[in-house]
Order: structure tokens, then C-alpha cells, then sequence
């Protein structure tokens, strides 16, 4: 924590000094928070491959008692719906040879939570695309345990879950989620999940060094040709080019500039857009 408080306090005296005299202060707080995102963090989630799954797939078709099961409650929550969606797409479900789920202490009790796609976990012969979730993979679920049972306390974008960063925090509070690129470093789109009190949220993206709000924006039309830019300013380089009605979505609001950074299909670089040539589908 000491590091993050250090790289943050170093930001702000720079802020002070030469151009960044004419920024508000609203600039100078963005441009901090990105900064820190150079902290190293804290810790990093731990790939574990101890998931029952045959195990759970024999007491589900023995139709076992809840109270007796040896199951985690994370995977009895979806296994019933998985086996009845699997057959009735004409396959059969069964159990990935190798399992893969992380596990992270988000809030530094000592009792890890488990982030999983069991939909990556558990295969459908005969009917494999049952379970697709399209170009943009299926959300990770963060389950934490309570007593006997685990709940459900966040979903996490699938290109964000893999080596999942816990970022510094207080003793005795939950840390805050970093990820993106599929773990690769360096990143150009990092996503935060911040804990919300009783479950995580995604807050704010980093793109390129810039501050995003998440936003549930949906659906959004071009108004006209429109270049779609690395940074939330008429003068920054061009990632593409868009012709008007083109459909984008909105991922969420630049902190500083009357910018949005949207998405406009699921392959294409995502980037900043004036607000003023966007309509509301």
C-alpha cells in the first residue's frame, strides 16, 4: 500500500510543474489514478485444477441429496440447468479432463474465493457449441465461501479473468480486481472490479494511460464519418474510420473531455468517440 500512496504523491507533485499547471483538477486526479496502475500488484490469482466435476456429474445423475453432497454449491447452482441444456441440444455433458479455476483471497481472510467458467469446464458431446458465449467468451463467476456454501459475489469479462491481479488494499478490505488482455503484459485496456459491498462491479477501464467510466451505454448510431481515436481528443491518432449509422457500443464515459469509448463490433479496436455523434438506438 506505502508503493501506491508513494507513486501517487510522486504524480501529483508533477502536476504541479509545467504544462499540467493549466489542467483542472479533474485532470490531474485521472492522470494520478492512471499512473498508479505502474504499481506492482499485490498479488496475483492461483490456477487450481481441484474441481470434482466427475464427482459432481455422478450425484446429479444419482439424484443425491443437497445436504449430503460432496460438490461444491458453485457448481450444483448451474450443473442441473448444464445437463438439461446439453440434452436437449442431443448431447451429453461430462467433465473436462482438465479443469482450470482460479483461486484469491480478495479481502485477505485467509478462506479463498474461486473464479471459474464451468462452461469451459464441463463439455457438451454431440452439441460442443451449446455453451458459446460468441467472440466474446462466457463471463467468469467469483464465488465466495459462507459457511457450508458458496455465493455468487461477482462476473468477471473473460478476456479480464485470466491471471486476475488483486491490487493493494487495506488490511481487512477487499482489494480491487485489475485485468485484461488475457493476462498478457503490457496491457493497453486494463479493467477494475471494485467491491461494492456485498459484490464486485466493474468501475473503470485504463485505456492507453486514459480514465474510462463503465457505463451501461448499449446500443449507439454514428451521426457522421467518424474517427475512432486512442485518446479522448480531436488531435489523437486515428485507430479507424467509421461511416455514419455505423452501430457501436458504448463501454463507458472518458473521465475528462466529452468523450465516449464504445466498441463498434466485436473484432474492431475499441477507442474514444465525441459524445456530440452519438444517438441512442
Amino acid at each position: 500500500m506505502r508503493r501506491v500512496i508513494l507513486a501517487l504523491s510522486v504524480v501529483l507533485a508533477l502536476a504541479g510543474c509545467g504544462q499540467d499547471q493549466a489542467a483542472t483538477p479533474a485532470e490531474r486526479t485521472a492522470k494520478a489514478k492512471a499512473a498508479a496502475l505502474n504499481v506492482p500488484a499485490a498479488s496475483t490469482a492461483t490456477l487450481t485444477r481441484n474441481l470434482p466435476l466427475a464427482l459432481c456429474l455422478e450425484e446429479q445423475a444419482a439424484a443425491a441429496d443437497v445436504e449430503d453432497s460432496q460438490c461444491p454449491t458453485y457448481i450444483l447452482l448451474v450443473l442441473d440447468g448444464m445437463v438439461q441444456q446439453c440434452a436437449m441440444s442431443g448431447g451429453s455433458l461430462q467433465a473436462n479432463e482438465e479443469p482450470e479455476a482460479w483461486a484469491l483471497d480478495a479481502n485477505a481472510d485467509g478462506q479463498s474465493e474461486v473464479l471459474v467458467d464451468l462452461t469451459e469446464n464441463f463439455i457438451c458431446y454431440g452439441a460442443p457449441s451449446v455453451f458459446s458465449c460468441g467472440s466474446l467468451g462466457c463471463p467468469y463467476f467469483l464465488y465466495a465461501p459462507r459457511g457450508d456454501a458458496w455465493v455468487e459475489i461477482g462476473a468477471i469479462n473473460a478476456d479480464d479473468a485470466p491471471k486476475i491481479e488483486l491490487l493493494p488494499a487495506r488490511q481487512g478490505e477487499h482489494a480491487t480486481l485489475r485485468g485484461g488482455c488475457l493476462g498478457e503484459r503490457p496491457c493497453t485496456e486494463l479493467t477494475h472490479y471494485e467491491w461494492k459491498g456485498s459484490s464486485y462491479e466493474r468501475t473503470w477501464i485504463n485505456f492507453r494511460g486514459h480514465v474510462v467510466d463503465v457505463l451501461p451505454g448499449g446500443l449507439w448510431t454514428l451521426t457522421a464519418d467518424t474517427a475512432v481515436r486512442t485518446a479522448p481528443s480531436k488531435t489523437a491518432p486515428v485507430l479507424d474510420e467509421y461511416p455514419e449509422g455505423t452501430t457501436v457500443v458504448v463501454l463507458g464515459s472518458a473521465r475528462v473531455g466529452s468523450y465516449q469509448f464504445v466498441s463498434p463490433c466485436n473484432a474492431c479496436r475499441r477507442g474514444f468517440v465525441e459524445t456530440a455523434v452519438l444517438k441512442k438506438d
